[in-house]
């Protein structure tokens, strides 16, 4: 698609009604909660955003890992998966806030958020399915405290076939309304948007097969490093803070 709306993308993954089926068996979907949480500094008592939170699965696992220790706002284009994060979050016993959203500026129960609401952002691989990723970017940088701290992950675009093959074939969902960005385009519309990178790390090179093999590929990582791994890994995550 050309151009889209952000209802367009909640259709298309109310429509994906194997979601966490499918991504059970992907090795590189949970991934990107284990590497995101080694990135990210989320302290005690924060107050989190989890944008674009697909089923919940990133509030869930960050709050395994800290106790329970923050509160999370889950807010998603989808209402079956806000549905399915508030059923995983309550279950789980997570303090949490679950709202679909349709536009910009986000709201709360039909409420504006106030400016630096949050202490961190998570939003991972969504800035490709947003109809405008400096809109969308900037609304995060007017939520975020000024000593807020966000994670962004997105998918390298040479990745972009391969997913294209993977939803032909029937071997994964379908990425439904998107258009990959390149990696000097993100950091432009970051930089553009009032963020500056901290840190940015590469991960996978191998997004599914036996443990194995996934295990060789985590080794292989490391073996590469950053330099390589950049050209030819599949998820970019980049800590982001204010400008100063």
């Amino acid at each position: 698609m050309k151009k889209w709306t952000l209802k367009d993308v909640g259709d298309h993954w109310d429509s994906v009604i194997d979601y966490d089926d499918i991504n059970k068996k992907t090795y590189s979907y949970f991934r990107r909660f284990i590497d995101g949480y080694k990135l990210l500094p989320v302290k005690d008592n924060a107050h989190l955003l989890d944008i674009c939170c697909r089923t919940g699965n990133g509030s869930w696992y960050f709050s395994r890992k800290k106790a329970g220790k923050f509160s999370s706002v889950c807010m998603d284009p989808s209402k079956s998966f806000i549905n399915a994060a508030t059923k995983r979050l309550t279950d789980a016993n997570v303090k949490f806030t679950a709202q679909q959203f349709l536009e910009l500026p986000l709201k709360v129960n039909g409420k504006i958020i106030k400016d630096k609401t949050f202490d961190n952002i998570m939003c991972f691989e969504s800035l490709e399915h947003v109809p405008d990723a400096y809109v969308f970017l900037k609304e995060l940088h007017r939520v975020m405290k000024d000593d807020g701290t966000m994670l962004l992950t997105t998918p390298n675009i040479l990745w972009e076939p391969i997913h294209w093959v993977a939803e032909k074939t029937g071997l994964h969902h379908s990425e439904g309304p998107s258009s990959f960005l390149p990696r000097k385009k993100v950091l432009k519309l970051l930089k553009k948007a009032g963020f500056r990178k901290l840190k940015e790390k590469t991960t996978v090179i191998i997004p599914y097969g036996p443990d194995f093999i996934t295990t060789f590929g985590r080794n292989m990582e490391k073996v590469l490093g950053e330099p390589i791994m950049r050209l030819i890994g599949l998820r970019r995550m980049l800590i982001c803070r204010k400008s100063l």
